[in-house]
């Protein structure tokens, strides 16, 4: 079935479900990978961020703020499949960070479910972006 249909469906299946948010993770990161011009500079600039080869690592969520102040916050997978959260304050056009704001940067690795048969909600987010990231790096993926 193709994802168009399952999208119109009112009823989706576990399966069903799991391929849309597949769809959306990959969409997310291939926008940021095809277009790292469009990553927020001072995501890019970050200390923290400096060590990430964005060639290589894959966005899996990214939201900015722009409602009583402005922020970026999200996750990325690094090119060491570390899943790494952050929530930083920035100036207006996310060029530079805001000096009194909050500046987290939490390597969530531990936390995030890999697994391929989580119960209710079929495949996790987090097997799927490792899963689109070895396939956008080129690499053979055994488990999928």
């Amino acid at each position: 079935m193709s994802l168009e249909r399952i999208r119109r469906k009112r009823q989706k299946n576990v399966q069903e479900q799991a391929l849309l948010r597949r769809e959306s993770l990959r969409l997310t990161a291939e926008h940021y990978r095809n277009q790292p011009e469009r990553l927020p500079r001072v995501l890019v600039q970050h200390p923290k961020a400096q060590n990430i080869d964005w060639d290589r690592s894959v966005m899996v969520d990214l939201h900015l703020e722009q409602y009583g102040g402005y922020g970026v916050s999200g996750t990325v997978l690094t090119q060491e499949q570390r899943f790494v959260e952050f929530d930083l304050d920035t100036n207006e056009d996310y060029s530079a960070l805001d000096a009194i704001g909050r500046n987290l940067w939490c390597d969530v690795t531990e936390q995030t479910s890999t697994s391929r048969h989580e119960r209710g909600i079929g495949v996790s987010d987090g097997a799927w972006a490792l899963e689109i990231q070895a396939q956008l790096n080129g690499e053979a993926d055994d488990n999928a």
